[in-house]
């Protein structure tokens, strides 16, 4: 499945590249640029939940986030390590950063709201 959704990715990106003649460096760098982003939400929905939350459950994210961050890190270099070598192996580096950042990003926003809705 995930195979699937990588090739279906990069048949958009193809088809964007066509229509807009993006390098593949220029795609690369977009990415980047697009999961810089994100992570810049997921610091802020960190900051969030850390900001209402009793100091040992502050520890306790701390030490799941950090555990969090390393997986993560550790997942998109297996994702881009099978196109290792290629151009293509920084586009789906970040994707799979992108990807992830933004469902921690929803789960952290979700406890923020569940700790401060009545």
């Amino acid at each position: 499945m995930k195979k699937l959704k990588i090739a279906i990715f990069c048949l958009f990106l193809a088809g964007v590249a066509q229509a807009k003649d993006l390098t593949q460096l220029e795609l690369n760098q977009a990415s980047k640029q697009h999961y810089d982003s994100v992570n810049f939400m997921l610091n802020k929905a960190y900051e969030n939940l850390m900001s209402v939350l009793e100091k040992d459950r502050k520890e306790e994210l701390k030490k799941v986030q950090l555990a969090w961050l390393k997986f993560r890190d550790l997942n998109a270099d297996f994702s881009g390590n099978q196109y290792k070598g290629g151009s293509l192996a920084p586009l789906i580096y970040s994707q799979a950063l992108i990807e992830m950042t933004q469902k921690r990003t929803a789960e952290l926003t979700k406890l923020h709201l569940i700790i401060i809705t009545p």
